[in-house]
């Protein structure tokens, strides 16, 4: 059941998902930019509303998924997996909650911490240190952790290859990191840059 009020965020955000499809489809590359712009502001102001304050939530069972009742950081992990943690966004956002959701994966051989998300069609992997305590890891780690996977995507584009591809290569990852803004700037940019070329 959806909260009475849902915030602002929810309908913009909902709304430029659907437009960016819509003017990806079309070559619309200056309507594809402001759509960019519009999903980026909205998981901004979500994520001002998900940073209540309050520490973050380790969610590591099922039946957590459908039942946590407030904004927040929330940590998926073991035995869960990343795609329990696209689950518990997709719950809290049809509920109307503002949330930002990040999933780890068990402690490797070398002591470090894979952090993991779904894009669209991709999977993100990263590995970051372990926090200092893994019973309650602090909002800066967990803030720390979500930023170096969105490095790691940026990092991981292929420069080389053709501008659209690029553009295409970052709209499907807008869902695997999106709170790192600096991916929606660049999709702008190569927005631009494709405008200019009149692709």
């Amino acid at each position: 059941m959806p909260r009475k009020k849902i915030q602002h965020w929810f309908k913009s955000e909902a709304n430029a998902v659907i437009a960016i499809d819509a003017t990806r489809a079309s070559k619309n590359w200056s309507a594809l930019a402001e759509e960019i712009q519009n999903l980026s502001a909205a998981r901004i102001e979500k994520v001002k509303q998900a940073h209540n304050g309050k520490s973050v939530q380790i969610i590591d069972n099922a039946e957590d998924l459908d039942t946590v009742k407030e904004d927040g950081r929330y940590l998926v992990q073991p035995p869960l997996v990343a795609r329990d943690a696209a689950l518990l966004e997709g719950s809290l956002r049809s509920r109307g909650y503002s949330s930002v959701v990040g999933c780890r994966e068990p402690v490797t051989g070398l002591g470090c911490c894979p952090i993991v998300a779904l894009g669209s069609g991709v999977t993100v992997r990263v590995q970051v240190e372990e926090p200092k305590n893994p019973k309650k890891p602090t909002c800066a780690w967990f803030d720390h952790a979500l930023e170096e996977l969105g490095h790691h995507v940026i990092e991981s584009m292929n420069l080389e290859s053709p501008t659209l591809r690029q553009l295409d290569y970052l709209i499907a990852h807008f869902s695997a990191i999106p709170t790192y803004t600096h991916a929606y700037r660049l999709a702008i940019e190569i927005c631009s840059t494709l405008e200019s070329e009149n692709v």
